[in-house]
């Protein structure tokens, strides 16, 4: 059984959800250029976390 802790996709988890709360903020600060870079971020993270070759 693997540790959760020990699973190194976990930082990656911690930062797509750090960048949730950024999204959010420049939401609503209504800076769509603030909200378009971290989800540009998001989407980098996110495909590099869940779409690993070879899985």
């Amino acid at each position: 059984m693997k540790h959760i802790f020990l699973d190194p996709r976990i930082f990656n988890y911690v930062i797509l959800a750090l960048y949730s709360l950024n999204i959010l903020r420049w939401a609503f600060e209504r800076n769509a250029f603030g909200v378009c870079y971290w989800l540009s971020a998001a989407a980098i993270t996110a495909t590099v976390t869940f779409l690993e070759p070879g899985k």
